[in-house]
């Protein structure tokens, strides 16, 4: 898992970490779920809970390769149509391939961050033409709309997981600070050790969803 820092200049790279830790969480509950469960196409924006993950990493790369100049994740680009896109899902066959290329983006993602001062966060810079509209925009855009799209994927994937039976691992924020830096959140409730722990999720059993009812 990636070194997570007790401090963060900006609420980006606090957000760029968060992500890092919760999709972690999640490719630790994958890596107990048969691979099936991961590829079975559900109807979402990307058909399976796989591809709808390699979607978010992929929007990282893409920045981070065109805007941001990381040339270390080329090899890690992804076509953005939708039918090459999809094939080229099916190249990841195991949760060790997708935790690979998730550790590569997290480490340029949050390497970029902490090389930019608060001043480059709100530089413009020209990405390209489209209609005759110039679009400019500064790296703090570019990175609030890739942190975007970890919240509203997963939340896709939470659904598609529920769908299944499966409950999601816990991700709230209040349970990453506490964490990733225990000394420095000793008034949360999870510093108490008769808190129990957030789940990790896994299959709901029958019992339990009876007990729920």
């Amino acid at each position: 898992m990636p070194t997570l820092r007790p401090e963060f200049r900006t609420d980006i790279e606090r957000m760029l970490v968060y992500h890092s830790w919760a999709r972690e969480k999640y490719l630790d509950l994958f890596g107990r779920l048969p691979w099936r469960v991961l590829t079975q196409k559900r109807g979402s924006t990307f058909e399976s809970i796989r591809n709808v993950h390699l979607h978010v990493l992929a929007v990282y790369t893409g920045w981070l390769v065109s805007y941001f100049g990381e040339r270390r994740l080329k090899p890690w680009l992804m076509d953005v149509s939708e039918r090459t896109f999809l094939r080229q899902c099916d190249e990841y066959a195991s949760v060790s391939g997708l935790r690979e290329f998730n550790r590569n983006v997290d480490t340029s993602a949050q390497n970029v961050a902490r090389r930019l001062s608060v001043r480059d966060f709100e530089r413009k810079k020209t990405v390209g033409r489209r209609n005759g509209v110039t679009y400019r925009f500064t790296p703090r855009e570019v990175f609030w709309h890739m942190i975007e799209e970890d919240f509203l994927h997963h939340g896709e994937i939470l659904c598609m997981l529920w769908q299944a039976d499966i409950q999601p691992p816990y991700t709230g924020v209040w349970w990453f600070e506490y964490d990733h830096n225990p000394s420095r959140h000793r008034d949360l409730p999870y510093a108490d050790p008769k808190v129990p722990r957030p789940p990790p999720g896994g299959y709901v059993s029958q019992s339990s969803k009876r007990a729920k009812k």
